[in-house]
């Protein structure tokens, strides 16, 4: 009687397992794609398991292979991403497309994406964020919906107020001088007065010290560097998890660099709860931060965000702000390297509007830079 027990309750047991792979890897994409097809809004057909992810490898392949460095061209998404660019010309702006079981919208309406989605909302949200992004951009602010999401932004947006912006500017102003004043160092002990210089490395250390105090405050946590460090590795590891088998649950397996994700993700959470811990020890629990912020909050009222909420808007503010910020300077400053007549015309426009340079400039003057802020 207990054998036959068992074996009725094995039985389920696969029955419910077999069930649930059905749906999530058949029965749920389908019904994503018909939603959205409803609504006119088409893409790739979605393949068993793999979903668009080897039609992405090939196109990505094919491009790279006949790929050749223009200097002159600033169009990269051919070589980033050229599956983009052919279902934009074969969708339309907005398509969607599979990180394997996994449905994804590209767009440049996201909120017209959500009222096509209506009450079915759920089928989108839920896994639109890929499990590989989700541990490097934490569940912050930007990856939360409904009323999650109010509830962030909540204490998030006040660390971003006109005062607080101020400030930034000092520390900015403060930083970027410093900046230069070690290029022109390195300059005038180069020889003939030149040096080679990796404005990468620089600008990517100006953009880490302003979050620092942007996510933790004035004060400085050597915990902070640490948990950024590993945040960063996290980040380039993830891109290669994109090359992953489609397999569900595979993120799940001691491989090299899964084993060497859990323990980066470790360090990053633990180095932050030693600061969360060390400003409550303090009493440190106001300021213009967005710790600060957050734990005042949480002082007022215990359910506003829980630790793990905090930890993750730090590590979210971080991966949004962190390369995306640093990339852009140096892009810029390439191509004003190869465009000197537009160094001219935007060193003029600086020089006009903000003439005595070591003042910081305010929100306004910023404002009227037509040329810097295009």
């Amino acid at each position: 009687m207990e054998a036959n027990m068992l074996l009725g309750l094995a039985a389920i047991l696969t029955l419910v397992l077999i069930s649930g792979v059905l749906w999530h890897l058949v029965w749920r994409p389908y019904t994503v794609a018909r939603c959205f097809a409803r609504q006119g809004i088409r893409g790739p057909p979605y393949r068993f398991l793999v979903g668009s992810l080897l039609e992405m490898k090939r196109m990505l392949l094919a491009e790279r292979a006949n790929f050749t460095l223009d200097t002159g061209c600033h169009d990269y998404t051919s070589l980033i991403s050229p599956f983009f660019r052919t279902w934009v010309s074969d969708y339309g702006k907005t398509f969607l497309y599979w990180l394997g079981p996994i449905p994804a919208i590209c767009s440049t309406d996201m909120e017209m994406v959500q009222q096509v989605l209506g009450d079915r909302s759920d089928l989108f949200q839920k896994d639109y964020l890929n499990p590989s992004l989700e541990v490097i951009f934490g569940k912050g602010v930007g990856f939360v919906n409904g009323d999650d999401w109010k509830r962030h932004r909540k204490v998030v947006y006040q660390v971003f107020n006109h005062e607080n912006l101020k400030s930034l500017s000092s520390m900015t102003l403060e930083g970027t001088q410093k900046m230069i004043q070690q290029w022109c160092i390195q300059t005038e002990k180069g020889e003939r007065h030149q040096a080679e210089i990796d404005v990468r490395l620089d600008l990517e250390e100006l953009t880490i010290g302003l979050i620092e105090r942007v996510v933790f405050g004035k004060n400085r946590y050597k915990e902070a560097r640490e948990a950024f460090l590993a945040g960063k590795e996290l980040q380039k590891l993830a891109v290669y998890a994109f090359s992953d088998p489609p397999v569900p649950g595979f993120r799940y397996l001691p491989t090299r660099r899964n084993r060497r994700s859990w323990k980066l993700e470790k360090v990053m959470k633990s180095k932050i709860m030693k600061i969360i811990e060390a400003r409550l020890a303090e009493n440190t629990v106001n300021g213009d931060d967005l710790l600060g912020l957050m734990l005042q909050a949480c002082r007022r009222d215990a359910k506003v965000l829980s630790t793990e909420e905090i930890i993750g808007e730090c590590v979210t503010i971080f991966a949004a702000g962190n390369e995306t910020t640093s990339n852009t300077l140096t892009w810029g400053m390439f191509l004003l390297s190869i465009y000197p007549q537009w160094q001219e015309k935007i060193r003029e426009e600086v020089l006009r509007e903000w003439p005595d340079g070591d003042e910081v400039p305010s929100i306004d003057i910023l404002g009227e830079q037509k040329l810097v802020c295009a």
